[in-house]
């Protein structure tokens, strides 16, 4: 009696769109999923959007890595690269008025490095006590490393021309002379020069 009711009120094809609904939502009930399989799909979305999110952070790493290469780039194309056999650790750099800007790492072949240890600045001196002092005294304390860039040595004879370096170390790290905390690094292989004449 309900469906004639139904068929009076309704016209035949509406009448047959919801009876096929009703069959569609039986049929769909009577073969529902398992709990087990939504879970499994569920925490593979979330693994796909974690995926997605980790992509996107990787993305924005290279384009910041690729920046920070173009201001390199910028930087250093002033620059001459300071390149010696006992340096081979060092990406260096001098400007035209002879100061040697250098990044020290923590390798000797740079392939292999993966930190860099320290920032170093040298200044054009000679390898004599007086120059020493006059350097700290212009540029501040800390210029214990002498280098003759002529002979690539470390200190060298009285007198002989090269840069006075003061390394500030980036980061905490142990070097072969002990502990090195972020700042600037004294112990960093002095060179004792003697008095000039």
């Amino acid at each position: 009696m309900a469906a004639n009711i139904l068929r009076k009120r309704m016209p035949t094809w509406s009448f047959v769109l919801v009876a096929a609904g009703l069959a569609l939502l039986a049929s769909a009930c009577a073969q529902s999923v398992p709990v087990e399989q939504v879970k499994a799909k569920d925490q593979e979305i979330a693994s796909l959007k974690q995926e997605i999110a980790n992509l996107q952070t990787q993305l924005k790493s290279a384009e910041g890595a690729q920046q920070d290469a173009a201001y390199w780039k910028q930087l250093t194309s002033l620059m001459k690269p300071v390149e010696m056999k006992t340096m081979t650790d060092h990406r260096a750099y001098m400007l035209p008025s002879g100061v040697v800007l250098a990044l020290h790492f923590d390798h000797l072949n740079l392939d292999q490095a993966k930190n860099l240890n320290w920032v170093a600045l040298g200044v054009p001196g000679k390898y004599c006590k007086q120059d020493q002092e006059r350097v700290e005294k212009s540029f501040g304390q800390g210029f214990t490393h002498f280098h003759d860039l002529k002979n690539d040595t470390h200190g060298g004879t009285p007198g002989a021309e090269g840069v006075w370096f003061v390394h500030v170390a980036v980061r905490d790290f142990e070097a072969p002379w002990g502990k090195v905390q972020q700042g600037i690094d004294s112990a960093f292989m002095p060179t004792k020069a003697s008095a000039c004449a």
